[in-house]
């Protein structure tokens, strides 16, 4: 399961189209949605409840070790090393009140930046910026939730995704600016997902479990637009590969990364995929 955790409707909308989400109505404090092994809840404002939903969520749903764990959501830059729209992976975590720091497992290549996030319980702003600041970016979740995850899922995989929106000097937040922005960023998210998968099946973990396959099988129905029919043969021939060959077929992830642009392609694909598997 990939779990995100953002602040915002608005930063939420876009993921939430791109990744097909449907919204759960059972009894919940919190807005979920939910769908192709992805969760994504709203936390609001702020350290504590960005704490407090991240761990409803993980335990809830019943996070594993194999999850994923993000928080996804705009930020202020405090210098202007950075632009507008930059995607950030955090590679520091700190509670400016605790003075906590926390510090993700980065063990897969990406394609954004990587700066310091530092987490306040109060909007900052420039002329209000505090001396002994740390954080080359500024937010109000990121350190509850890396803290609260942390303590469910092993660190490289619970990461922080920001995008710079403003440095320090907004006056108003435009809804349809901030999805604009993560809309833009969302191939920088799918790729780090489609990244830390692969780590989990391939470099943590050398003989998958055949029970634990279901989110790879999951990410090809989706990239290849399989139909249900085709997805349980997948899961089949997959499940009869491992216990074959001992490992993953080589070349499997490159199928995540095909653009399909019809029935007649995705099937092509999927053959090309099952003669793999039937090797």
């Amino acid at each position: 399961m990939i779990y995100i955790v953002t602040a915002f409707h608005a930063e939420a909308k876009p993921l939430i189209e791109h990744f097909e989400l449907k919204k759960l109505y059972e009894p919940s404090k919190f807005q979920i949605f939910s769908g192709n092994d992805t969760l994504l809840i709203e936390s609001k404002e702020g350290i504590v409840k960005s704490s407090i939903a991240t761990t409803f969520a993980l335990t809830k749903f019943g996070a594993g070790s194999k999850d994923i764990a993000l928080n996804i959501g705009i930020c202020g830059a405090v210098e202007n090393a950075f632009s507008k729209g930059d995607v950030i992976l955090c590679n520091k975590i700190i509670n400016h009140h605790s003075k906590k720091a926390f510090y993700p497992d980065i063990l897969i290549q990406h394609s954004m930046k990587e700066a310091t996030l530092e987490s306040f319980m109060h909007p900052v702003k420039k002329d209000s910026l505090p001396v002994e600041i740390e954080g080359d970016i500024v937010d109000m979740e990121g350190a509850g939730f890396f803290e609260a995850a942390s303590i469910f899922l092993p660190l490289h995989n619970v990461h922080c995704i920001k995008i710079v929106h403003d440095f320090l000097d907004f006056e108003k937040i435009n809804p349809v600016e901030i999805e604009n922005l993560i809309k833009q960023s969302i191939p920088h998210i799918e790729n780090l997902i489609n990244s830390l998968l692969k780590l989990n099946l391939e470099f943590c973990y050398n003989m998958p479990e055949i029970d634990n396959i279901h989110l790879l099988v999951n990410k090809l129905k989706n990239s290849l637009h399989l139909t249900t029919y085709m997805t349980n043969e997948l899961e089949s021939l997959l499940k009869d590969y491992i216990i074959r060959h001992k490992k993953l077929p080589d070349c499997i992830f490159e199928f995540f990364e095909v653009q399909i642009n019809s029935k007649k392609e995705g099937k092509n694909y999927f053959d090309k995929l099952r003669k793999i598997l039937l090797s």
